[in-house]
């Protein structure tokens, strides 16, 4: 359920939770039945108690479609695992190593200076849990965009398919920023 969705959901309790407060003490004579009847006549006097009423019958119809909805999609953060299931048991990996080497290997093809990813592991109860990479490069003018896209979608997959044991996955490539001139990477100590 999403945040707006909780929002009213809790109003929504805070008014039959008043309401249901109201019956309790009327059922128990607490309000006198004149000073009920008169408040009752002038609340159906006014038109904001229609506004009120047509603003919740419309917040109950889209809830009870909420909840109807079959769709439970939940994303994660990246500090979240995946398991895999191996023949000699279940395996975890984090995200966090996924996106790592994801990074490295975006990094490392011909045409890249730069590779960002983010990772999101979605929970859907109908087609299983699917990993999403979205991959964010900074790339030169040498090579062209298409072919640096291929060749990330290209080794990531394989990465991920064969290394990982991940078969349910979308790459999203995004290309932010094309860079000109010669860019040296910088050489990592080991």
């Amino acid at each position: 359920m999403g945040v707006v969705n909780r929002i009213l959901l809790f109003f929504y309790a805070l008014f039959f939770g008043a309401v249901s407060l109201g019956v309790i003490l009327l059922v128990l004579h607490v309000v006198p039945e004149r000073v009920l009847l008169n408040e009752y006549l002038y609340a159906v006097a006014q038109w904001q108690t229609g506004v009120i009423a047509g603003v919740v019958f419309l917040i109950s119809v889209h809830l009870l479609f909420c909840s109807f909805s079959g769709r439970e999609k939940k994303e994660t953060a990246s500090g979240d695992i995946i398991l895999i299931h191996g023949e000699s048991g279940d395996v975890t990996i984090s995200l966090g190593a996924v996106r790592s080497m994801v990074e490295r290997i975006s990094s490392n093809v011909r045409g890249v200076r730069e590779a960002k990813v983010k990772s999101t592991l979605e929970h859907n109860s109908e087609n299983g849990d699917c990993l999403r990479l979205n991959i964010k490069l900074q790339v030169g003018q040498d090579r062209s965009v298409a072919a640096i896209s291929d060749d990330i979608r290209a080794n990531a997959g394989q990465y991920l398919t064969d290394v990982a044991c991940i078969s349910n996955f979308d790459l999203d490539v995004t290309v932010q920023e094309i860079v000109s001139g010669v860019v040296f990477k910088k050489r990592r100590l080991k």
